[in-house]
């Protein structure tokens, strides 16, 4: 992980910790000893980890890293959460990313289905806004209500992930 990324990281576990401080006096902490053995836990697992979720007052605000194994064409199948909002912060290896669009053909994601995803839907997607390569050192927000999936992994992926939940439905780790 780069230093401009652990800043950027650094930076939102600042706000989420000044939020929980005035929720509850606690703060939240992450080494970076504890996000960089979990990265190398994840490098042969597609599924992610959450490291913390955390109530910091008028929101849940998770932290966790996720790994995509290399992968060839995806389709349109995408997944849209409606009460979280995601920040990924590219550590290492390259995708292209596709968002927005109308989602078809909804299944429903309840909250906790998923480790710190809330509730959402997965479907296909007719078209997508916009389709972005992404690569290691690029930070991405995807807004809640926006569907979104990887178009192609052309080389292992791993990015952070800040889930923003100020409707509070994700579980509390």
């Amino acid at each position: 992980m780069t230093k401009a990324m652990l800043q950027i990281l650094t930076a939102l576990l600042v706000f989420s910790a000044t939020a929980a401080a005035q929720a509850n006096n606690s703060a939240t902490y992450l080494s970076g000893d504890q996000i960089q053995s979990t990265a190398k836990e994840l490098q042969a697992v597609t599924k992610g980890l959450s490291f913390r979720n955390v109530d910091v007052g008028d929101a849940h605000v998770a932290i966790a890293i996720q790994h995509r194994l290399k992968m060839g064409p995806i389709g349109m199948a995408g997944i849209m959460h409606t009460n979280v909002t995601e920040v990924y912060i590219v550590t290492t290896g390259s995708a292209t990313l596709a968002t927005g669009g109308t989602m078809t053909d909804q299944i429903p994601m309840k909250a906790g289905s998923e480790e710190g995803t809330g509730a959402g839907f997965r479907g296909k997607v007719a078209k997508a806004n916009a389709i972005q390569a992404i690569k290691a050192g690029d930070v991405v927000i995807i807004p809640k209500n926006t569907p979104h999936w990887f178009t192609v992994i052309p080389e292992d992926l791993t990015y952070l992930v800040v889930r923003i939940d100020p409707s509070r439905t994700t579980d509390l780790k």
